[in-house]
């Protein structure tokens, strides 16, 4: 995971303009691992990185992008989420802007999947430690 760290560093993205979200805010914690790197951006980085020929598009949820290991959304789901506000609030670890743990954990009980009931049991103690 370090190596994409490293790789959305050199991506120079602005600050104030994306923030890590769903497993990275546990893996810089190392509450778990993950093979690739979520963020959320702005509407306007988003519309900029989609003309780029090395970025392919990715539909899940919602659209994203996607180069590598790296997705990149404008919009979260499931849920109503303010990506803006989420950006704006991100915690800044090792110079990378991270979701609050809080928000991902709000994510993690509204997707509910099988590795997102472990997740919530990982954040939650980590949480109540704190």
């Amino acid at each position: 995971m370090e190596e994409l760290f490293k790789k959305l560093k050199e991506m120079n993205l602005p600050k104030g303009k994306f923030a890590i979200f769903a497993s990275g805010p546990m893996v810089i914690r190392k509450l778990r691992e993950s093979k690739k790197l979520e963020i959320i951006v702005t509407r306007d980085i988003f519309d900029e990185f989609r003309k780029k020929d090395d970025w392919s598009v990715k539909n899940e949820l919602c659209e994203g992008l996607q180069k590598d290991n790296i997705e990149m959304y404008y919009e979260w789901g499931p849920g109503e989420w303010d990506i803006d506000k989420l950006v704006q609030e991100a915690e800044t670890i090792n110079d990378l802007p991270f979701v609050k743990l809080e928000e991902v954990l709000r994510w993690k009980k509204l997707y509910n999947r099988e590795k997102d009931q472990k997740d919530i049991e990982l954040i939650e103690n980590y949480l109540n430690q704190k």
